[in-house]
């Protein structure tokens, strides 16, 4: 039965993160890439606009997968498969968001918002 678990997770695994290859960018695509001219404060509301729209997004997509693949494979006795989906979906939503990456790397490290700076460029 363990074997058989394991083989749920693989599955319940590959196809969530087919779909989630398929997703992401159809998220990333729907922001603007990074513009440098803009004023700090657009390029950080656009990033919290972003990051709301995944969360959204990726709550609904946990709720809808795990509805369709439960009658089908019985993964809701699982117990793993909670944390397999968080795991899977975490790396592939928002690793493929290459616009929001591009606008929290320029504020974080090109154009930081800081008051006092501590070291040198």
């Amino acid at each position: 039965m363990f074997i058989f678990d394991i083989l749920k997770i693989i599955l319940v695994a590959f196809i969530y993160g087919i779909l989630l290859i398929f997703v992401g960018p159809l998220i990333d695509h729907a922001f603007t890439d990074l513009h440098k001219d803009e004023d700090n404060f657009e390029i950080l509301f656009e990033i919290i606009i972003h990051i709301i729209a995944i969360a959204i997004i990726w709550y609904y997509l946990n709720n809808g997968i795990l509805s369709i693949l439960n009658p089908l494979f019985k993964v809701k006795n699982v117990k793993s498969i909670d944390t397999v989906i968080s795991i899977t979906s975490g790396l592939l939503l928002v690793g493929l968001q290459t616009h929001l990456k591009r606008k929290l790397q320029y504020i974080t490290h090109e154009h930081p918002f800081r008051v006092f700076q501590f070291f040198d460029k």
